[in-house]
């Protein structure tokens, strides 16, 4: 069986099998034990939807389970930040190798980053019918 990412939430819809569950997104600091003392931690809560395949009954204001399969969620990271990464530095390498202009190298390494992020923006219906999240009865 594959591995999954899961993560709780709170019901704060529901509508056939679509259920809109609140999550709190964190920064990478956020599970910190001293973030209390640093006030860096940034925390916000969105709410995301999810499938209910198995057609268990929730009502709103419930703790849930929401889960993403590891492989999709692997994808959403390389999607997100090695590919756009990746492109900046071949963007820099590549343009100073042909030009030696370093403020021309930025701008190209910025620009195309800026169009990948465009054309990810472009696909987000295909991608968000791929990157589906499942909700579950919170496993006590």
């Amino acid at each position: 069986m594959e591995k999954e990412v899961c993560k709780e939430g709170i019901v704060r819809k529901l509508e056939g099998s679509k259920v809109w569950v609140e999550i709190v997104v964190s920064s990478a600091c956020g599970g910190c034990a001293a973030k209390s003392l640093c006030n860096i931690s940034e925390q916000k809560n969105e709410l995301v939807e999810a499938v209910n395949m198995t057609g268990e009954e929730f009502s709103i204001g419930e703790t849930v389970q929401i889960q993403m399969m590891q492989k999709l969620a692997n994808k959403a990271v390389v999607l997100g930040y090695l590919l756009p990464f990746v492109i900046l530095v071949a963007g820099l390498f590549v343009c100073y190798a042909l030009t030696h202009i370093e403020w021309l190298s930025v701008l190209v390494g910025i620009g195309l980053t800026a169009l990948y992020y465009m054309i990810l923006k472009l696909m987000d219906k295909r991608l968000a019918k791929e990157f589906v999240l499942y909700a579950s009865k919170k496993n006590e």
